[in-house]
């Protein structure tokens, strides 16, 4: 097992996980060049594929998994990560030779623009949507 999956496995075995949450370190939205944009928002797409993976792999048969949707509207890209009524979406918005980042989840504060404040924060993230959506507490296996 990864890490991260140990971590996921600690949660779904907890059966009281108290008051504190993961927090994603968070930082306010920059604006930058539209490559380095670009490069940013699928290498941390590519990333949340790959743990979104990881916590269905440990989840129960029975019970709903992770969902990651891909979306393009207008001059922004997004993607979603859905599971059990709470969403977390990551987007990335072009526009006059820049990029900018943000990110909107059940569980944060959503009043300023932010961004996730580098790859690490995306292991927090989903920990953050899979204890805040009322997830059984029993492993996979």
């Amino acid at each position: 097992m990864t890490p991260f999956m140990l971590r996921v496995a600690e949660v779904l075995g907890s059966e009281e996980l108290g008051e504190e949450l993961p927090s994603p370190a968070l930082r306010p939205s920059m604006v930058r060049p539209v490559g380095k944009g670009n490069d940013i928002h699928h290498a941390y797409r590519g990333l949340t594929e790959q743990l979104v993976c990881e916590v269905n792999a440990m989840l129960p048969a029975e019970d709903d998994h992770m969902n990651l949707v891909d979306d393009v509207i207008g001059n922004e890209l997004s993607y979603s990560v859905y599971y059990r009524g709470r969403a977390a979406v990551v987007t990335t918005v072009f526009g006059e030779g820049t990029a900018y980042g943000r990110v909107v989840a059940d569980g944060l504060d959503n009043t300023e623009p932010h961004e996730l404040a580098g790859p690490e924060s995306i292991e927090d993230l989903l920990l953050l949507l899979l204890m805040e959506s009322d997830t059984p507490r029993h492993l996979a296996h």
